[in-house]
């Protein structure tokens, strides 16, 4: 009896080890920006992911639970979706600082994206000072991280080298875009929105950085995704169907 009394507890003391190195808690995605509200979001692509784990999930509700380590690093991110497309994430890093709730930030999805990206690569120091790093993300880019070199940094964070003067703009150029219609377009990075007037069949200087860019009509629904790199731009719409030019 005394056996299978010492077996039992040593079993019990095991999953209590093991349940102690993670945690299921609680994350609020916060609410799209003002000039977004009309958008019909259908659900939100959530992805987590730590060194050795990734999970991805849709949820359509504003909270969500998931079991993240309790030690190490994680990164949350929560895409908002509808048929207009994907636009940027809002984000949470997890690195020592994980609470019963956490509230997700538009400004921490870039970081966010950079730090699973890295984490995918094995990296992930949980020296690493994350929250200067998340500072400085958003004073080197006046407030938009999106117009930041992100292959850079996720480069040198997958790395270990990162250095804060490896944070740099990635190129950008000016378009005005040929499409039917009028009305105001935004940028699709809820945390530092840019507008856009569209009159005369073109939407006026848009301005695109080098990699995926997105904008969206939220009165009228519809969304264009531009992918631009050094020398060319290729435009995918609903409206106009696939246009693509030369800077």
């Amino acid at each position: 009896m005394k056996k299978v009394l010492i077996i039992f507890c040593f079993l019990l003391a095991a999953c209590s080890m093991f349940d102690n190195k993670s945690a299921e808690v609680t994350f609020h995605i916060p609410e799209l920006p003002e000039q977004m509200q009309q958008l019909e979001v259908t659900g939100w692509r959530v992805t987590v992911t730590s060194v050795d784990n990734r999970k991805e999930f849709t949820t359509r509700k504003h909270e969500f639970k998931a079991s993240v380590p309790v030690s190490g690093i994680t990164a949350v991110m929560a895409y908002p979706v509808g048929g207009w497309g994907t636009l940027k994430p809002a984000g949470f890093i997890v690195h020592g600082n994980l609470k019963a709730h956490n509230y997700m930030t538009w400004d921490d999805g870039f970081a966010a994206e950079c730090t699973a990206y890295s984490l995918t690569a094995g990296a992930g120091s949980e020296n690493f000072n994350f929250t200067l790093f998340q500072e400085k993300l958003m004073e080197k880019s006046e407030g938009n991280p999106w117009c930041l070199n992100r292959d850079r940094v996720i480069y040198t964070l997958s790395y270990g080298i990162f250095n804060m003067n490896y944070i740099k703009k990635a190129e950008s150029h000016t378009l005005s875009l040929p499409l039917p219609g009028t009305g105001t377009w935004y940028s699709g990075t809820p945390g530092c929105i840019k507008q856009f007037m569209q009159h005369d069949g073109y939407i006026n200087d848009l301005v695109i950085t080098e990699g995926e860019n997105i904008f969206i009509n939220p009165a009228t629904g519809e969304g264009i995704t531009i992918y631009a790199d050094r020398l060319t731009w290729i435009c995918i719409s609903g409206t106009a169907g696939g246009l693509s030019g030369y800077w």
